[in-house]
């Protein structure tokens, strides 16, 4: 788990729209495609979207870097 002080805070001055990002980093084994990997995180997504007790407005996947060590799909 990471605390506060692991985590880079600053002021984007070029943000268009009034809203605090938070980039996570979801971290699975190599045999996992971007496609179950996305679906996983919508799943978690879907458990908090909706309820009152939560501030999470939206999700968008950005970036899915893949391990070196599998064999790559033709």
């Amino acid at each position: 788990m990471s605390s506060k002080d692991d985590i880079y805070v600053y002021v984007d001055e070029n943000m268009k729209r009034d809203e605090n990002i938070l980039t996570v980093d979801f971290l699975f084994d190599s045999d996992v495609s971007v496609d179950e990997a996305v679906a996983e995180v919508d799943k978690i997504v879907c458990l908090v979207d909706g309820k009152d007790e939560y501030k999470l407005t939206a999700h968008r996947p950005s970036i899915y870097a893949v391990s070196p060590f599998i064999e790559k799909e033709e």
